[in-house]
C-alpha cells in the first residue's frame, strides 16, 4: 500500500462521509505484477493495452461462400445468369501458398473460389457470395461452378484488415476491470500474460471472550464466529488476499498484540466486536496501543453507530460492529470502497440507486437506517421491500436480501410508495 497521509477527524461521521475519509487516505494502486491470462479475471489492468497489429490481421471471410469479382457480375440479372469457374478452395488457417496459387486471377475471367469463415480473401476477390446465394443441389452436382442471377456488392461478407481496430490503437485502457470480454481482445491479440495491479492484503480480527471457531466443540452461552467468515468471504468476492484470525478474546494486549502484528504483515485491517463503550470493548484502546490514532469513532447510521476507524504504521483499520447487521452494513458501506480502490479500481464508490417502498416503516431513527431488503422490477418500477424481522441481531435474513434500503433519519420512519435510496447487494 502506498504513503498514507495522516489526518485526523475524530468525530461523528455519516456512512458516506466515512467512506470517503478512508478512500481519500489511500493512493492510487502502484504496485503492479504479471499473471498468466487465465488468472486475470477479475483483476484491474495495470498498464494501457496497445494494439500490436490490427484486427483483424489480414483480409478474411465473414460468412461461409464463394470469392468473387464483383466486376464480373455486373451484367447478371434474372434472364442473363453469369457462370463463374470454381477454381480452388480456401479454408481457415491456409498460409502463403494462396498468394502464388491465386495471383493470376483477375476481373474479368469469371473465376471464384469456395471460401469458409475465417479463410484469408486474396486480394484479387472484392467480394463474398453467400454459399446460400447458390442452391445446395446445384453445389452438389456441380461443384466446378456457379451461376448467379444478379450483381453483388462489392466488398460484401469480407472483413477487411484493421476494420476492427488499427494496429497502434488503445484497446484497454489502465484501471479497467478484466472480465470475459476483455480477455478476449487480450487473447485475441496474443497476450498469455498481462500486468495488473497486486491484490491488496486484508487481515480479519474477530474481537470477543464469547466466539468460538466452526468445527469447535459447542459451549453453552457462546456463539460460533460467522461475521469473519462472512467478511472474509466479502473480501474474497471484492479481490482481496484474506487472512482470517482466531477470535481474540476481550483482553487490551491480546487485541494490540494481533493487530501489531496483522500490521506488518497485511495493508488493511479489519476487526470485529469490542468496539462500542462498553467495559469490555477495548479495540479502541488496542489500536491506540498498537501506534494507531483515531479518524473516526462513531458513523451516523443504523445499525453499526460504533463502526470506528484508525490509521497505524501507513495502515488503515477499520473495526466494525460485532452485531451481524451492523458487521453486514460496515462491509458494504465503507470496507467495500476502500478494498476497491486499494485494489487500483477507478470506480470504486458505491452506486445507490432509487426505488419505492412496497411496505412501509414505522420505527423511527436520529441516524440514517440501512435496512436488509428485497428489491425487484415489477412493471418497469423498481420496488424494495424490508425484510420482516429484520433485528440487527439477526443471520437468517442474509439469505434473502439483495439491497440496503437507505431510510433517511427522522421521528416518522418512511411509508409505503414513498422514493428511498438503496444499494445493491450480491444477487440483485
Amino acid at each position: 500500500m502506498t504513503q498514507i497521509e495522516t489526518k485526523t477527524i475524530i468525530k461523528a461521521l455519516t456512512a458516506q462521509e466515512a467512506a470517503d475519509c478512508l478512500c481519500s487516505l489511500l493512493e492510487p494502486q502502484r504496485r503492479t505484477e504479471r499473471v498468466a491470462l487465465h488468472e486475470a479475471s477479475g483483476r484491474v489492468l495495470a498498464d494501457d493495452f496497445i494494439t500490436p497489429f490490427p484486427m483483424p490481421p489480414f483480409r478474411r471471410a465473414a460468412m461461409d461462400g464463394y470469392a468473387v469479382c464483383s466486376q464480373d457480375l455486373v451484367e447478371a440479372g434474372p434472364d442473363n445468369p453469369t457462370t463463374l469457374t470454381v477454381v480452388g478452395e480456401i479454408k481457415a488457417g491456409s498460409g502463403l501458398a494462396l498468394q502464388s496459387q491465386f495471383q493470376q486471377m483477375q476481373s474479368g475471367q469469371r473465376q471464384s473460389a469456395r471460401i469458409f469463415t475465417g479463410a484469408p480473401v486474396p486480394e484479387q476477390w472484392d467480394t463474398l457470395i453467400v454459399q446460400e446465394a447458390i442452391p445446395l443441389e446445384q453445389r452438389r452436382l456441380n461443384p466446378g461452378s456457379i451461376q448467379l442471377y444478379k450483381a453483388f456488392r462489392q466488398g460484401e461478407h469480407i472483413a477487411e484488415a484493421g476494420e476492427d481496430i488499427a494496429a497502434g490503437a488503445m484497446a484497454l485502457a489502465s484501471g479497467k476491470v478484466l472480465h470475459a470480454k476483455e480477455i478476449a481482445i487480450l487473447a485475441s491479440f496474443g497476450q498469455a500474460q498481462v500486468s495488473v495491479y497486486e491484490k491488496p492484503k486484508v487481515a480479519v480480527i474477530p474481537v470477543g471472550d464469547e466466539l468460538l471457531s466452526p468445527g469447535d466443540s459447542f459451549i453453552p452461552y457462546h456463539i460460533y464466529d460467522a461475521n469473519s467468515y462472512m467478511a472474509a468471504a466479502r473480501l474474497q468476492e471484492l479481490g482481496a488476499v484474506v487472512q482470517r484470525f482466531a477470535p481474540v478474546p476481550d483482553d487490551v494486549e491480546a487485541i494490540a498484540d494481533a493487530l501489531t502484528l496483522a500490521l506488518s504483515q497485511y495493508d488493511l485491517i479489519i476487526t470485529i466486536g469490542g468496539v462500542s463503550v462498553g467495559d469490555y470493548d477495548f479495540v479502541a484502546q488496542a489500536a491506540e496501543a498498537a501506534g494507531g490514532s483515531a479518524l473516526f469513532r462513531k458513523v451516523l447510521m443504523r445499525p453499526g453507530k460504533p463502526t470506528s476507524g484508525f490509521i497505524a504504521d501507513n495502515r488503515l483499520i477499520i473495526s466494525l460492529s460485532g452485531n451481524p447487521s451492523a458487521c453486514f452494513a460496515g462491509l458494504e458501506l465503507l470496507v467495500k470502497p476502500t478494498v476497491l480502490k486499494a485494489a487500483g479500481y477507478i470506480d470504486y464508490k458505491n452506486r445507490f440507486l432509487q426505488g419505492t417502498l412496497a411496505s412501509g416503516l414505522d420505527k423511527s431513527s436520529p441516524f440514517t437506517r440501512f435496512v436488509r431488503s428485497i428489491a425487484y422490477w415489477q412493471e418497469e418500477r423498481l420496488f424494495v421491500e424490508p425484510l420482516g424481522r429484520d433485528r440487527s441481531g439477526n443471520i437468517a435474513a442474509f439469505a434473502h436480501a439483495n439491497a440496503l434500503a437507505v431510510i433517511p433519519p427522522g421521528a416518522r420512519g418512511a411509508v409505503k410508495g414513498e422514493t428511498v435510496s438503496l444499494l445493491p447487494l450480491a444477487g440483485f
